[in-house]
């Protein structure tokens, strides 16, 4: 929806008052639709389909005709959003009104600027939400997040179900494109409020966009994402890139719940998550102290692909098996030795990167006939960084050695690089390799085998 040539329902008994508000309305370049009763209402809401209705409560000389009015506009559209006027206004009224699916209550006789403020408050609200809806199911499915499996994935999920449901702000930190949106709208849709927006913000923008902190907290004219997400959550990426200024704006709003423009004050009751990247370019040194503390009540750390290499096949197989939706291309399998260099790849773009390296391989691989993607048509950034992890397994190295020592020579090289594969973790290693847990833990002492240890794992399998 356009809101700039929206079509808006007015509906008053009032000849005048329906006249005012079209005429201060088709100036602004909105379509109108005029009605003076019930009927005049209903007939229009049915062949015009309004974008939004101004309704007023007293018609004629029925105090409840326009909640009357009001419950078969919802009937008609249950998502149209309906602004009450009245002269008669009261807390009683006005909160009965929102209770009965009214978005917003105007007291005659209202100020012009006010009317304006409202529309375009109104409107905009119902994009967003129409976009929201749009999105979800999307968003559902691209929750990566939740095929992983790693000890990781699992205890984040367990941390997200804790704070999910409290009010509290969230702190994410993670390495570069792993994607953590999508954990801040997991976070959102298994909250209360996952029926209101989820807006997001990279904080990026304010180092470069002289309007970054009109769009973030709003105009005397207009209204900002943080009022935008009101009622919901507003996820602010980069917030370590966030200008002074901006920080010092953000910070008097946390402290008192508004922050003073020019001529009006701006609420917002908005769930606050954030994330930094854990990068060399972070300017978290460079942050304030006050407004870290105040955002930081929960957080969360993501470790990088390759400190949970059991999660890197999860995600291939999940891109593969959207491939067609995502890039247009059938989905095909990988050859076991493909996964063998895609598991033991470092992966520095992380999640992202396995999305394009997923694509890349397709497209190398659309010339042939064969449903599987063996390991030249992969890209050569994962042939030539796996090199080297595979030289040690080279034939050429045993050949001078007698069986025996050629035998420990191998299976020490061996069971490093799969241990190193599974980041440490000697159950899933056993288990990949078919032995049991407790045969690979002498195996590994008796032959020396260093390897990398994973915290999460070592300390798990205590």
């Amino acid at each position: 929806m356009n809101t700039t040539n929206a079509k808006i329902l007015i509906i008053d008994d009032d000849a005048e008052v329906r006249s005012l508000i079209s005429g201060v309305l088709s100036d602004e370049g909105y379509q109108t639709y005029l009605a003076a009763n019930e009927q005049e209402a209903i007939s229009s809401a049915k062949s015009n389909m309004p974008d939004l209705a101004f309704l007023d409560l007293w018609i004629k000389d029925d105090e409840s005709a326009g909640f009357k009015i009001l419950d078969k506009l919802k009937n008609i559209n249950s998502e149209l959003p309906v602004v009450i006027i009245s002269g008669h206004g009261t807390i009683d009224i006005a909160m009965n009104a929102l209770r009965k699916g009214a978005f917003d209550f105007l007291e005659k006789p209202f100020v012009i600027d006010r009317l304006l403020l409202t529309c375009t408050r109104t409107l905009e609200f119902h994009k967003l939400k129409t976009e929201n809806n749009s999105l979800k199911n999307d968003r559902l499915c691209s929750d990566i997040f939740s095929v992983c499996t790693s000890i990781f994935a699992n205890s984040i999920k367990s941390t997200i179900d804790k704070i999910a449901n409290s009010n509290s702000r969230v702190f994410i930190k993670s390495p570069v494109g792993i994607g953590v949106d999508s954990i801040a709208y997991r976070i959102h849709k298994h909250s209360s409020r996952k029926d209101c927006n989820f807006v997001t913000v990279n904080c990026m923008a304010s180092s470069y966009s002289k309007s970054f902190d009109d769009e973030l907290f709003g105009t005397d004219k207009s209204y900002g994402y943080l009022e935008k997400a009101a009622g919901g959550t507003i996820f602010l990426e980069d917030i370590d890139k966030l200008s002074v200024d901006s920080q010092r704006k953000l910070l008097m709003f946390l402290q008192s719940g508004k922050l003073q423009l020019t001529s009006r004050n701006i609420y917002s009751d908005v769930r606050i998550i954030c994330s930094t990247t854990d990068n060399e370019s972070s300017k978290m040194n460079e942050f304030s102290p006050e407004l870290f503390y105040r955002l930081k009540i929960s957080e969360i750390n993501i470790p990088s692909l390759t400190e949970r290499r059991e999660d890197i096949i999860p995600i291939i197989n999940w891109y593969m098996s959207r491939s067609e939706e995502l890039f247009n291309l059938k989905p095909k399998q990988f050859s076991e030795k493909a996964l063998a260099i895609l598991q033991a790849y470092d992966w520095p773009g992380n999640i992202h990167q396995i999305k394009n390296i997923v694509e890349s391989s397709l497209i190398n691989s659309s010339d042939s006939n064969s449903s599987q993607i063996d390991e030249t048509m992969l890209p050569n950034e994962l042939t030539v960084n796996t090199k080297d992890k595979f030289e040690s397994l080279n034939i050429a190295k045993f050949i001078t050695l007698p069986l025996k020592e050629a035998k420990e020579c191998f299976e020490s090289d061996y069971l490093k690089a799969q241990v190193n594969r599974f980041s440490g973790n000697i159950s899933q290693t056993a288990n990949f390799i078919g032995m049991e847990r407790s045969a690979l833990h002498r195996k590994l002492k008796a032959l020396d085998v260093q390897y990398m240890k994973n915290p999460r794992h070592h300390k798990s399998e205590k």
